[in-house]
């Protein structure tokens, strides 16, 4: 396969697709989410995971407040409210109810655990680290939330019966079903999805 090489990375699209996901924290009685498609397991026993969240965004001083967070991942046909959690800013709305995204209390951290979600990891804090203009939280998985029914017999994700969101750079989202792009403007899909 022939390549060409360069130093500037440019979008940086390369390593994409990959599972979008929303990471949602609480602190102080304030409670918010914020669409993510870094993220990563690190250690199996103990069950590691991190991720990768701007500085400035509000979920991260929450979970910087609260040494907790959890990663929620959502189904294909729920890629909108990923968008619009991607596209709206929580210290001026609250997107849970702007979206009218239910959500129930995880049993171990305070962080909102997303009701459409087919599977949370809830995480307590071991590290938080600047690398670049990104922080990675690192946490322990101290709770899996799960829906069974959408599992092999092995564990792995059926794609026959859900297609998780996945995220492949510039507003565009892959069905895993079908094979089909489709583009979620953030600021379209805030719009859309607000009631």
């Amino acid at each position: 396969m022939k390549k060409t090489v360069s130093e500037n990375t440019g979008a940086y699209y390369q390593h994409y697709p990959r599972v979008a996901v929303i990471v949602t924290a609480a602190a102080d009685g304030k409670e918010n989410g914020a669409s993510i498609a870094w993220h990563t397991s690190i250690s199996k026993t103990p069950p590691i995971f991190g991720v990768s969240i701007a500085q400035g965004h509000y979920t991260y001083e929450l979970a910087a407040k609260s040494k907790e967070f959890a990663v929620n991942f959502l189904p294909d046909n729920k890629a909108e409210i990923v968008a619009a959690f991607g596209g709206s800013k929580g210290r001026q709305i609250d997107k849970f109810k702007t979206f009218c995204v239910e959500k129930e209390t995880g049993c171990k951290t305070s962080a909102p655990i997303m009701k459409d979600a087919y599977a949370v990891f809830e995480c307590k804090m071991i590290d938080d680290r600047l690398y670049g203009d990104h922080q990675l939280l690192v946490g322990e998985i101290v709770a899996v939330h799960c829906s069974e029914e959408m599992l092999n017999e092995n564990g792995t994700l059926n794609l026959e019966k859900m297609s998780p969101a996945m995220y492949i750079g510039a507003e565009l989202y892959l069905n895993a079903q079908g094979g089909c792009t489709r583009k979620l403007n953030r600021i379209e899909c805030v719009e859309k999805m607000k009631k």
